[in-house]
Order: structure tokens, then C-alpha cells, then sequence
């Protein structure tokens, strides 16, 4: 319990959570009064979700006996080279933000010229996928992989690590399987269709395997290394992964901007989780189950 109590002391006194739970409140207090309700559940809403989380945090952190970290090899790699192979990130980052705003103005959910319209060559690749055998999630499996994947596993490969070192397997599980075990019964016992394994099956490919590999294995421990602070780390990397959900989230999946926003401060919050998750198990596979069985679950 004294080693409990000493992990949340360390997370309130530290910036990064405080900062994140700050916007996480003033998120679910915008959303709610923007509906017409009150402050008070607003407040209410954020600090149950801020609850739920922390606690989440407190029992991967009791699971593990150890940090594992370190498994993930780009963490351990020299400042120069971290520091390189985080700039290059950085503009991959840039692209896939970019490509995303191109599309939803290819599509008409955002005003303006596409933003890639001045690259040779990228109308015919959006183009390319619109008839994709399969439709929209083989489309978006085999469009987003070179970006997702690809390029920065060549990127981990420029700063030194070997291919066998990517910490996909292998690490610590203990810390993981609660979460397995809660998400697998949402999955199990909401509903089984062929429509959701077939969707399962895409979350996996697509969000589960590339987001987690970009986000949580490739930037992350960069950015650890970078800051030498696993807690900047997971902050930096967490930020633009929710920042990614803010085009989608603002043009096309919710109504208002306040409801966006909300639910843009929610992934955030579930993106610490799954970063916290991978740097005190030291893998990766999991919580790209874990990420895409939320997906489908919806929480």
C-alpha cells in the first residue's frame, strides 16, 4: 500500500497529469454546459473519468514489479540519435496530419483546397483507394501502413535498433491482463456478429497495430530518450495522438466543437493509459489488442 501511495503522489505533483486532467475538466465542463447542462455535472463527469483512470494507472503500476521500459530500445538510444530520429517522426506526424485534413476536403467535410493538392502524383493515390477491393477498411489498412509503420520502423532502424528489438513480444504481461480480460467480456458479451469480428479484425490491422506501433513503440521511447523523462515522454506522445482525432473528430464524427472536444480530451486520457501500459510492460501487443477491442466496444 506505502508503494501505492508513493506511484499517486509522484502523479499529482507532477505537470504532465496535472495538465492533462486540467483539460480533461474543463473539456467535460464545456461539453455539458454547451448541451444545456450544468457545471456541477460536468465537473462531476470529468472527475469519474479522471477516477476511473487513475485507478487504472495505480493497478498496472501495482502489477508490475518493475519498470520495463527500457525493453523498448529507441528509449536507451544516444540523445543525438534520439534526437534525430525524433525530428523525423515529427515530419511522419506532420504527413499523416496533413493527409488527413487533405481527405476530409477531398470528401467535403472541410472547407478549402485539398492541402496535398500541390504534391504530384497524391490525387491518384487518394484516388487509387476509393474503389479498393475490400472497401473503406482494406482502403485505409493498406493506405495509412507505410506511414504507420513503414517509415518509422525504417526510422527506428536509423537510430539503431534492430529489427528483433521493436518490443512488439516478450516484457511483462501481468500488468496487462485485466485489461484484456475486461475489454475481451466487453467484446464477448455485447453481441457476437459477424459485422464485429470483421470489425475487430480491422481495429486490430489498422488502429490497434499502427496507432500503438507509431504512438506507444516508435515516438514514445524517442521522446523518452529525447527528454530523458518516461513522464515527458508519454506526455509529448499522447498530446499528438489525441491533436491526430481533432480534424476527424471537429468535421466529421460529432456535431458541435464542444462535443469533439470532449471526446478528444477521452482519447487522450485512454492514450495515457495504453503508453503507461506499454512502458511498464515493455511490449507492445497487448495494448494494441486492448486499443482495438475499445474501438469496437466503444469505451
Amino acid at each position: 500500500m506505502k508503494r501505492l501511495m508513493a506511484f499517486y503522489r509522484q502523479l499529482v505533483s507532477h505537470p504532465v497529469p496535472i495538465i492533462f486532467a486540467l483539460l480533461f475538466l474543463a473539456a467535460k465542463v464545456w461539453s455539458n454546459t454547451s448541451y444545456g447542462g450544468s457545471f456541477i455535472n460536468g465537473l462531476r463527469s470529468g472527475f469519474v473519468g479522471i477516477l476511473i483512470y487513475g485507478l487504472a494507472l495505480g493497478l498496472i503500476y501495482f502489477l508490475s514489479a518493475r519498470r520495463m521500459g527500457d525493453r523498448l530500445s529507441a528509449q536507451r538510444c544516444p540523445p543525438r540519435r534520439a534526437k534525430h530520429g525524433a525530428v523525423l517522426i515529427i515530419v511522419v506526424y506532420l504527413f499523416i496530419f496533413g493527409s488527413i485534413v487533405d481527405r476530409l476536403q477531398r470528401q467535403g467535410f472541410m472547407p478549402g483546397t485539398p492541402l496535398f493538392s500541390f504534391i504530384p502524383g497524391w490525387a491518384f493515390w487518394h484516388e487509387l483507394f476509393d474503389e479498393f477491393p475490400g472497401g473503406y477498411m482494406a482502403a485505409n489498412i493498406v493506405r495509412s501502413l507505410p506511414f504507420y509503420v513503414g517509415i518509422p520502423a525504417l526510422v527506428l532502424r536509423l537510430v539503431g535498433v534492430k529489427w528483433g528489438e521493436f518490443g512488439l513480444f516478450g516484457g511483462h504481461l501481468k500488468p496487462a491482463l485485466p485489461f484484456l480480460v475486461i475489454y475481451t467480456a466487453a467484446f464477448l458479451f455485447t453481441g457476437l456478429t459477424a459485422e464485429r469480428w470483421v470489425f475487430l479484425l480491422y481495429a486490430i490491422l489498422y488502429a490497434g497495430f499502427q496507432e500503438e506501433f507509431f504512438f506507444r513503440g516508435v515516438m514514445q521511447p524517442l521522446f523518452t530518450s529525447l527528454t530523458k523523462s518516461p513522464v515527458w515522454g508519454i506526455g509529448i506522445s499522447v498530446c499528438l495522438f489525441a491533436l491526430l482525432h481533432v480534424p476527424d473528430f471537429v468535421f466529421r464524427v460529432y456535431p458541435t466543437v464542444p462535443l469533439a472536444l470532449s471526446s478528444v480530451a477521452s482519447t487522450a486520457l485512454f492514450g495515457s493509459l495504453m503508453a503507461y501500459g506499454t512502458y511498464r510492460t515493455g511490449m507492445l501487443w497487448p495494448w494494441m489488442l486492448i486499443h482495438a477491442l475499445s474501438n469496437v466496444v466503444g469505451f
